[in-house]
């Protein structure tokens, strides 16, 4: 019943081919005007449940003390001193201008921070700014220097390691990423203004929010240039072997409609919606050159057919007419099963992925829609010449393909032992794949984000965080306890010693300084006070100042504290230790003896150990449910669940050697590199279906040397769908590391899978061709 109702459509189509084209077309357009409502947004913690514990913690440390995805500026000259009268006036002027900002919190610089001292004519701690005005004396600058040397704590957050560049710290308003977007773009124009755009000083900038908001127009521009050079190359190899522009443009128009469609149809589903599942982010970035691959195999599939039909038959349309009664079923059905294996990212952990999964789920729905009207449409109104060589001369590929099939009808056994064996060697790469999910180590030497993070890195506080939540069980002013100080400090001490960590800050710093001070500035005093009495009187004294602010540390009933760590960046496949070594710490050496004082471990850090997770689930949850998925569609369909298991034989040794590939060259999985295995299976089951309908078609007509004549037949435009879809190739160009991995893993899984249909599934069905009924 299905299949009469195709070929029914198929007759209208081919009856009403204006109508069709003007219906689809504006279909089309009425989604591609919904483009304009994407929203892009890279916010790691955004990617992750929202009731994983580091993502609770967070909020509550967010809710509590403020947003903790500092923004990062270095300004000054390798080499050259930063304390001198120029640079310190530039700090002045760019702190408060920066400070002016409504996207801007607040900013720790060396012209915002205080110093304390103890007056002794009216027994007062005093808490003064640390660069009391602009325009300052060498004098000044002097003491300046002096008390900065004598709190290395203090200057480690200010100042380079070799005193040449002055670091700025800035928190954003809030987490939303237009105010990130915002903050960028205004921090890059205070500072070039007051740098005179870096000709007098450099300028560094770096930091997760920096990241997240100038991330949009990195990939907006990326995805531009990969659109455009994939295209280009699909182009080129599509003329070089179909040798005739009104087939190459016909394909094209379609992929182009296809492509436009999928991401207007993204921004209709966030205008509606507003689910932060449908953000445009970095894991997209490989989406519309997977769209452009998918709907071009559908049109290379039409259009070769077509091409073998009118050279026999010589009648434009029984020529489409018998083309598409012979292809719309397994272009239907590859359309299925493709969906299948990204819909199964729907279970995905990882919230961005399912989005993903529906969105491209879409555009292959939308792509299969107008490759069985729009294109059967607009090629029954071009006037096709039937003599032309185009048509009639079998090209290249196709006379290569020919005596191929002879070759895999002689030696199936062969063939498949060689498979076989490409795919045992495969799997020792397994166990050595890593997985990284930093942003900064996703990119190019030479970026814009890896450069400023390796700056950082080299010489400042490092663009990396982890935020441990300390509170007291007892209640207000529980961490006035000189024991709970103590074990806090003690932490402290204990994250100071990771060799990644440059700077770790807490209350105990500052109360330990207040000490300090009112002992008459000696340093055997910088010390948590033994009696509680004494750490109430600090804090008395400490806010009897107008300057005081303890509110990014401690709450105001000193019941919650917040430590934190910066740290250099590293990869993430040490975070996951470095957590758990924190909690055995924690737990051994504080809990087993406090127990007023709980610890909950978040920030950046704890963020990428648990996407590590996520990112494991997800690629195993994908490949197992992909592979059962198009297991059951194509037994379903082919009503045999001997060709179910044959239509994934293919797809299992393409997996098996990508992913083996990616551990033995080192490739590195992560949260874009995650939907692989959903491309692999989705585009690659595409020739194994092809390859199995045709083949069944010529059992059911009882014709000889069948897999002679399904090689002969689907071989052609299986290897040209594999070769025009190395428009994947255009990912290799690709600044961001992971995609162009893709890239490359995706050339030679189109590879693999091409040649494994017309090898390993033509070899087994002649193996077992007299088993297969």
């Amino acid at each position: 019943m299905f299949k009469k109702n195709i070929d029914k459509l198929i007759t209208k189509v081919i009856k009403y081919p204006k109508i069709v084209i003007i219906l689809t077309t504006l279909l089309s357009i009425l989604l591609i005007s919904g483009i304009g409502f994407i929203k892009s947004d890279d916010d790691l913690k955004r990617l992750l449940p929202q009731d994983m514990p580091s993502i609770v913690t967070f909020n509550q440390i967010e809710d509590e003390f403020g947003n903790f995805e500092f923004m990062y500026v270095a300004i000054g000259n390798s080499g050259e001193s930063i304390f001198k009268p120029d640079l310190l006036n530039v700090a002045w002027n760019l702190s408060n201008d920066i400070e002016q900002l409504d996207e801007c919190d607040m900013v720790v610089s060396i012209s915002t921070s205080t110093k304390m001292y103890f007056d002794e004519s009216d027994s007062s701690m005093l808490v003064v700014d640390l660069v009391p005005k602009a325009n300052l004396t060498q004098k000044e600058i002097d003491e300046i220097k002096e008390y900065l040397n004598e709190n290395n704590i203090i200057k480690d957050r200010l100042v380079s390691k070799n005193n040449d560049y002055l670091n700025f710290l800035i928190r954003p308003a809030n987490s939303d990423i237009g105010t990130y977007a915002a903050l960028s773009d205004s921090v890059e124009q205070i500072a070039s203004r007051y740098t005179n755009g870096g000709d007098k000083y450099e300028t560094h900038i770096g930091g997760q929010s920096y990241f997240v908001g100038i991330l949009p127009n990195i990939i907006t521009n990326e995805i531009k240039i990969l659109i455009l050079s994939g295209f280009l190359i699909m182009m080129l190899i599509l003329l070089i072997n179909l040798k005739n522009i009104y087939a190459v443009s016909s394909i094209l128009i379609t992929t182009i409609l296809s492509l436009l469609s999928m991401l207007g149809f993204m921004g209709w589903i966030y205008y509606f919606t507003s689910s932060k599942a449908f953000y445009f982010t970095l894991n997209n970035a490989s989406m519309p050159i997977l769209l452009l691959t998918i709907a071009n195999s559908d049109g290379v599939h039409i259009i070769s057919r077509f091409f073998k039909e009118l050279r026999h038959s010589k009648n434009k349309i029984k020529a489409l007419t018998n083309t598409c009664k012979n292809v719309c079923m397994p272009i239907i059905l590859t359309s299925i099963t493709t969906m299948l294996a990204f819909l199964s990212l729907l279970f995905s952990p990882i919230e961005g992925m399912n989005g993903y999964a529906i969105t491209i789920a879409f555009g292959i729905f939308w792509a299969c829609l107008l490759s069985l009207t729009f294109l059967p449409a607009l090629i029954s109104l071009i006037k096709w010449n039937p003599n032309s060589k185009s048509i009639t001369k079998p090209s290249l590929i196709e006379l290569a393909i020919n005596k191929f099939s002879k070759f895999v009808k002689k030696n199936p056994k062969r063939i498949l032992s060689l498979g076989g064996s490409l795919v045992v060697i495969a799997v020792i790469g397994l166990f050595f794949i890593k997985v990284e999910v930093n942003m900064v180590e996703m990119f190019r030497k030479g970026t814009v984000i890896r450069d400023s993070a390796t700056f950082l890195d080299e010489n400042m506080t490092g663009n990396l965080n982890v935020l441990i939540r300390a509170s007291s069980k007892s209640g207000e002013d529980g961490l006035n306890s000189p024991e709970n100080l103590k074990d806090i400090e003690k932490l402290q001490i204990y994250l100071d010693n990771i060799d990644e960590v440059t700077s770790t800050i807490s209350i105990t710093e500052v109360i330990k300084e207040m000490h300090k001070t009112i002992m008459d500035g000696n340093p055997e005093y910088k010390t948590i006070p033994e009696s509680r009495a004494k750490i109430d009187n600090l804090f008395f004294l400490y806010y009897m100042n107008e300057d005081s602010d303890l509110s990014s540390l401690i709450n105001d009933d000193n019941s919650v504290a917040v430590i934190t760590s910066l740290l250099k960046t590293f990869p993430t496949t040490k975070m996951d230790e470095y957590r758990h070594n924190i909690g055995t710490f924690i737990d051994d050496e504080i809990l087993s003896t406090n127990d007023d004082l709980e610890f909950e471990i978040s920030g950046m850090m704890a963020f990428f150990s648990d996407f590590i997770q996520l990112v494991i689930k997800s690629t195993a949850f994908s490949i197992a449910a992909s592979i059962i998925l198009i297991f059951i569609a194509s037994a379903i369909f082919f009503r045999s669940w001997i060709f179910g298991i044959l239509s994934i034989i293919t797809l299992f040794s393409a997996i098996v050697i990508n992913y083996g590939l990616m551990g033995i060259f080192g490739i590195e999985l992560t949260h874009i590199t995650i939907v692989l295995s959903s491309i692999i299976i989705g585009v690659g089951v595409d020739f194994s279906i092809h390859y199995i309908s045709e083949y069944r078609e010529l059992k059911h007509n009882k014709a000889n040397n069948k897999t002679i004549k399904t090689i002969e037949k689907v071989g052609h435009p299986i290897v040209l769908d594999a070769c025009s879809n190395m428009g994947f190739a255009a990912l290799l160009f690709s600044t961001i590391i992971p995609l162009s991995a893709v890239g490359g893993l995706m050339i030679f899984a189109m590879i693999s899978c091409s040649i494994g249909a017309l090898t390993i599934l033509a070899s087994s069905i002649e193996i077992f061709k007299h088993k297969i009924y």
